[in-house]
């Protein structure tokens, strides 16, 4: 059985952490600091803004330097560049032994 948690000492306010039911009660009290628990919660909204803020392109990266906005337009137009360049030059390769065998190279 785990102890009461101690919410509001001065009215005697306990909370059982099996049932979460908060009530007035006595006993063996353990008082929780929620700051550390806190703190992570807060990363973890930062990652979701975060991840939320990805969906825009025009915004700019979590804890990058000012002036980044559109980076994400950017490397999208870099990486469809890369890969429009390779299936060209793929649907080139593989064209050359048919266009010899045709006759126009």
């Amino acid at each position: 059985m785990l102890p009461l948690v101690e919410i509001v000492p001065e009215m005697n306010l306990n909370l059982d952490p099996e049932s979460g039911i908060i009530g007035a009660g006595g006993g063996d009290l353990v008082i929780l600091s929620m700051d550390e628990i806190n703190g992570e919660i807060e990363k973890v909204e930062a990652a979701a803004e975060e991840l939320m803020n990805s969906l825009d392109p025009n915004s700019a990266p979590f804890d990058s330097f000012p002036g980044r906005e559109g980076n994400y337009v950017k490397a999208g137009k870099f990486t469809n560049m890369v890969y429009g360049f390779l299936i060209g030059m793929f649907v080139i390769i593989a064209a050359i032994p048919l266009l010899t065998s045709w006759g126009i190279l």
